[in-house]
């Protein structure tokens, strides 16, 4: 029996045939793909630093090395952090877009979930790598992070868990290191792989 047509997945990522109405602007803005083109940027600038930067006591210097020391640290530092900013600010302005053209709703249901968790995550991204420049504005916003996590059922644990052994004067920690890299860095790029099969395999957008 020979395979239904549109049922692979990369059949769904590219698919052969598109709705009319939602190649215009005005139907996603763009807004999704400008978010995924931030996190493309995030994570080659960020493998970038990974052979430099020093998480823990040495984060402050290390950052200070690689914008003197290395070519175009600085560079590569400002397109992290800013893009970092934009993935933000345009998952921020996707959601309304949704909620304003109606697109969570059914079949869309659990992928406006997904979108949601994808919205958490990058919040948690944001706030992560801000820790780890290290000094005393990110251990102030550690232990802002610590205090409010602890009022929360089970937070005591949950915040030994995050962020390790954080100090007031430094935020930075191996554990908050591994978070950010490796393990909230790579649910996202999972999630946003399957909200876009999600989006196709549910019929594509839908044009207001």
């Amino acid at each position: 029996m020979g395979k239904q047509a549109g049922s692979s997945f990369l059949e769904h990522i590219r698919p052969r045939r598109i709705k009319l109405g939602a190649l215009q602007l005005r139907a996603t803005f763009c807004l999704g793909g400008f978010s995924f083109l931030a996190f493309i940027v995030l994570t080659i600038t960020g493998v970038i630093l990974l052979f430099y930067y020093q998480p823990g006591d040495k984060a402050f210097a290390s950052l200070s090395e690689i914008d003197s020391a290395l070519p175009y640290g600085g560079l590569i530092r400002s397109l992290h952090f800013w893009s970092g900013q934009m993935m933000v600010i345009t998952v921020f302005l996707h959601m309304i877009r949704v909620v304003w053209s109606k697109a969570y709703r059914p079949l869309s249901e659990f992928n406006w979930i997904t979108g949601v968790i994808l919205l958490g995550l990058t919040i948690i991204l944001d706030y992560s790598g801000y820790l780890l420049r290290g000094g005393q504005e990110s251990g102030a916003a550690s232990s802002v992070g610590q205090t409010l996590l602890k009022t929360l059922p089970g937070g005591k644990g949950w915040a030994a868990i995050f962020f390790g052994q954080s100090s007031p004067v430094n935020g930075s920690t191996l554990d908050i290191f591994v978070w950010h890299v490796f393990i909230l860095a790579g649910i996202a790029g999972f999630l946003q792989m399957y909200h876009f099969w999600r989006i196709r395999k549910d019929g594509g957008v839908r044009p207001l």
